[in-house]
């Protein structure tokens, strides 16, 4: 069993990047991306004139963009809560979901075993913005402050806002703490108490527009530059940050499939201990010692690291020692190794130096190139040395290798305090597949809020569109099983990534319904079409088998095969005869709705219009295939026999329609598909009669193709021959709900239809409203036309019950399944995607993480010129003058919670409050009412109006 652990997932944003495709570009180009801030940014920061006008101060610092933005929403954080926390363990938060994400572990079940091993930086924001609101430890009390500020919680609130079950430990080790995390979570794999690890750390200085101080021989770079192993260093400069990564076994990783990004071969950590000059200096001895035995516990040889990533500070004491410890242990013998230092384009990060570090070592074994040292203009003497085993690079190169030999790298790190790190790395395997997957799919996004949807959804398509060599089934699988799926959807069926790009630019969303009720509505006569299973017969084998097992019983039932008109181009145009047509379309519903069971749809009651309700009986188990079918034969014989007759929709209602035929002979009503969407049958002539008075009075009219007059008196001979045959016929108890279209009533599940259905199924009319309407009786339903084309959807969204009930199309055209699978997934019905790709080949790639929305959280001191704006009162949410126990009650949650919407009904967990916060608002009402207030009573109705109730029943 392999020991090694894969880097299967990382996130970060450092200064100067957003996400990690920005960090890898600017570290590529060499680009430094500390700020160099303006004295009018430094004094609107609040920074005093008198102290930017000292000669020490060096107006530099690598600056985190909007470190003060947090969705607190999204992870079901109160607003106040959020205000309250500590910015890096909330960025760390954030990150963490992202880093999960990223490796396409993020899905709809449960995390399991996933362990977390992180840490953060000196908390400045406790300091100069929590502690210096008098109010917050008035009105929240200590241990809130506690709760969202001490590093103890950092890792256990990722693995609760999360859901992880892993071990989660705070690390800290100083400017180590990031590597440290990533050897223990190491450790964690091997051991088996994880079976996926995150490990990263954060940083963030407030305020982060502000400079330093320098310090002659002190630490900080005196003229705001870091250049690592350059003759001119003198120092480093102070950046914010963060980053993470997740690791699994590796072994585990290549069997779920998983993309790693690289290999951690091994790992080692120590101490200096007192065998240097003081606490803060680093120690040559023990640098020496875990590098040896990071290189003996990976098992390789150092002379094959072709790029080490050090901790390069850029003082003259810490490189010094760093070079001369990396001398001793790399004695040379391979090529030369380039040696990088990530401060000198970020800045130093503190507690997540080591995290950034890694991910920049990850990515250059990744891309196999070698990034530049930034900043570079003369290496110092001991790179110079022709014995060294080391080089630096200026430009960034392609990283080649001897045949057969693995890329390896490496990473330091190393804290104030002497606990060093030492990461090994080796490329990972390339990946099996050569050839990409092909072919249409649907591309799936979902998002919390309707604004989140729309942003995830231009994010994917802007990749897309610079990604354009993406295979598009790569994609689908990815955001199909390996994102989590939420409340607000849309989906796009394309052939290839830059259509899709396109479609997710102007596709609509919808709110999913929480476990919805699936109604099936399979279509009559009129909606069949040459070659309508082609396309699923050829993808799908069950669905193949389906169609062949029902072929060949028609076959010896009619003597025709009918898989040159399901299957094929039907060059004999004999799909819309009656006898043919009717047994084809039956067969070709009754696959699809069993290909919908294969991928997890499950219908809560079955709609047939007209020849359909045969297709929704077999489904039911009512009839078995073969007497559905021979059925259905005999059915479509007889009204092929049937005297010709014709028919004609009339958009208008029913009423207005049967004044019509009032003096008419011979003409009957067929179906009631709609309100206003009435068909009539009859003779020919008739037929022609009605057509002239309907033009005459403007209602406007279609004649339907067929050469027969359906559920009308010309089909009683038909009904009554059919009914004899019927009744030969074994009738088995439904197995699902079917609503009948003659009566529009519900057969529920276990009963069975009354003798003499099907001849009358056939000479009455077709009460397609009725039974929509009966459908709509249940909640959350989902209509979906199990067939070809999209006239019954086209009904129902005319039927006033079912207006704003989601409808689907399953096949709208030909060709076209997965438009409608995406449709239903969309709607919030469970779609078991890998059977619906049916062995594509795709694999995961990295695809764009959640948008989350950017909310300033941020408390205000009494100091600052321009408070955070307080939160006011929802106007429609406050409660009348007369009710003060009431409108005083709501002010206090608000002020609790941070939220404005508060009604007298509102739940307080509902609104993201914790048991700790509720006991402390209890104590709130019991402080300001002087009363005693049942907390257990009140916790099974936690609501203002129950609190006032028993704050008045005790005053």
């Amino acid at each position: 069993m392999s020991t090694e652990i894969a880097v299967v997932g990382m996130a970060g944003r450092f200064p100067g990047a957003a996400d990690l495709d920005e960090y890898w570009s600017n570290l590529v180009a060499g680009r430094v991306t500390v700020s160099q801030l303006s004295r009018g940014e430094l004094i609107a920061a609040g920074v005093p004139a008198g102290q930017l006008d000292d000669p020490a101060y060096v107006p530099v610092r690598g600056v985190l963009a909007e470190a003060d933005l947090f969705d607190s929403a999204f992870f079901g954080i109160p607003p106040r809560e959020a205000d309250i926390m500590d910015p890096q363990q909330r960025l760390l938060l954030q990150t963490a979901w992202e880093t999960l994400e990223s490796g396409g572990l993020i899905t709809n079940k449960p995390l399991g075993r996933v362990g977390v091993f992180a840490g953060a930086g000196f908390n400045y924001y406790l300091q100069q913005q929590v502690l210096a609101t008098p109010d917050i430890l008035r009105e929240h009390g200590l241990l809130a402050v506690v709760l969202g500020n001490e590093k103890d919680h950092l890792a256990t609130r990722i693995a609760y806002r999360l859901g992880l079950g892993g071990p989660a430990i705070t690390v800290q080790t100083a400017c180590s703490t990031s590597l440290v995390a990533v050897h223990l979570a190491c450790q964690s794999l091997r051991a088996g108490d994880s079976d996926v690890a995150l490990a990263g750390g954060a940083y963030v200085a407030f305020p982060q527009v502000a400079g330093y101080l320098y310090e002659p021989k002190g630490i900080m770079s005196s003229d705001g530059t870091c250049r690592p192993f350059d003759t001119s260093a003198n120092g480093t400069v102070p950046g914010s940050g963060v980053g993470m990564v997740a690791l699994k076994r590796a072994d585990d990783a290549r069997r779920d499939g998983d993309l790693i990004l690289a290999l951690i071969s091994g790992s080692a950590v120590n101490n200096d201990g007192s065998q240097k000059v003081g606490y803060t200096a680093p120690g040559v001895a023990g640098q020496i010692d875990v590098l040896a035995r990071a290189y003996a516990s990976a098992g390789v040889d150092p002379a094959t690291v072709g790029y080490l990533e050090a901790h390069g500070t850029a003082t003259e004491v810490g490189d010094a020692i760093e070079l001369a410890a990396l001398r001793e242990v790399f004695v040379g013998g391979g090529a030369p190794c380039s040696l990088g230092s990530v401060k000198a384009n970020i800045g130093h990060l503190s507690a997540a130096a080591g995290i950034a570090g890694l991910i920049k070592a990850v990515s250059a074994l990744r891309t196999r190139q070698i990034p530049p040292l930034a900043g570079l203009k003369q290496p110092r003497p001991e790179l110079l040395d022709s014995s060294t085993a080391f080089t630096v690079d200026s430009v960034a190169r392609d990283w080649n290798v001897p045949s057969g030999q693995p890329r390896r790298a490496s990473v330091s790190s190393f804290g104030l305090g002497g606990t060093n790190a030492h990461v090994v790395l080796s490329e990972a395997p390339p990946p099996e597949r050569v050839v990409p997957a092909t072919g249409r799919d649907v591309v799936v996004v979902s998002a919390r809020t309707e604004e989140a949807l729309r942003a995830a959804a231009d994010r994917l398509a802007a990749h897309l569109r610079d990604r354009p060599d993406l295979s598009l089934p790569d994609v689908a699988l990815t955001v199909q099983e390996h994102r989590r799926h939420f409340t607000h959807r849309l989906a796009v069926t394309t052939n290839d990534t830059a259509s899709a790009a396109r479609a997710l630019a102007s596709a609509p969303g919808r709110v999913a319904l929480r476990q919805p009720n699936v109604v099936f509505l399979f279509p009559g006569q009129g909606a069949e079409a040459p070659g309508m299973a082609e396309w699923p017969y050829r993808r799908y084998p069950s669905f193949a088998a389906d169609i062949d097992q029902g072929c060949d019983l028609l076959r010896d039932l009619i003597g025709v095969d009918l898989r040159e008109l399901l299957i094929g181009a039907d060059p004999q145009g004999l799909v819309h005869r009656t006898d043919l047509t009717q047994p084809a379309l039956v067969l070709h519903e009754y696959a699809l709705g069993r290909l919908l069971l294969s991928w997890g749809v499950r219908p809560t009651a079955l709609i047939g219009h007209s020849v359909g309700e045969f297709a929704a009986a077999c489904l039911a188990d009512e009839l078995s295939l073969p007497d559905t079918l021979r059925l259905v034969v005999e059915r479509g014989a007889l009204m092929q026999q049937a005297p010709e007759g014709g028919m004609v929709v009339v958009l208008a209602a029913e009423s207005v329609v049967r004044g019509h035929l009032a003096d008419l002979a011979g003409l009957e009503i067929a179906s009631v598909n709609a309100p206003e969407v009435i068909v009539v049958s009859g003779s020919t002539e008739s037929v022609g009669l009605l057509r002239e008075r309907l033009d005459a009075v403007g209602l406007p009219h279609r004649v339907l193709p067929a050469q027969r007059a359906f559920h009308s008196w010309m089909m009683a001979e038909a009904a009554a021959r059919l009914g004899s045959v019927a009744a030969t016929i074994a009738h088995r108890p439904a197995s699902l709900d079917v609503i009948s279209s003659v009566s529009g009533q519900s057969l529920r599940r276990g009963g069975r239809r009354p003798a003499g259905y099907w001849a009358d199924q056939l000479r009455s009319p077709v009460r397609f409203q009725a039974a929509v309407e009966s459908a709509m009786s249940r909640s959350r339903v989902v209509l979906v036309e199990v067939g070809p084309g999209t006239g019954l959807i086209g009904s129902a969204k005319q039927i006033p019950q079912a207006r704003q009930a989601p409808m689907v199309a399953l096949q709208p055209r030909r060709g076209d399944l997965l438009s409608g699978v995406g449709g239903l997934w969309a709607a919030g019905v469970e779609v078991d995607w890998p059977a619906v790709r049916t062995g594509s080949g795709a694999v995961r790639v990295p695809l764009p993480s959640y948008p989350f929305a950017g909310t300033r959280h941020w408390l205000a001191t009494p100091a600052e010129a321009e408070p955070t704006p307080k939160v006011e009162p929802d106007p429609e949410a406050t409660v009348g003058g007369d009710d003060t126990v009431l409108q005083q009650v709501i002010d206090i949650w608000r002020s609790l919670l941070g939220v404005a919407t508060v009604e007298a009904g509102s739940d307080f967990f509902r609104l993201g409050g914790e048991s700790l916060l509720f006991i402390r608002m209890i104590a709130q009402v019991r402080r300001r009412f002087g009363v005693s207030l049942e907390i257990a009573e009140l916790a099974d109705a936690p609501t203002p109006a129950a609190i006032a109730a028993q704050v008045t029943r005790d005053e």
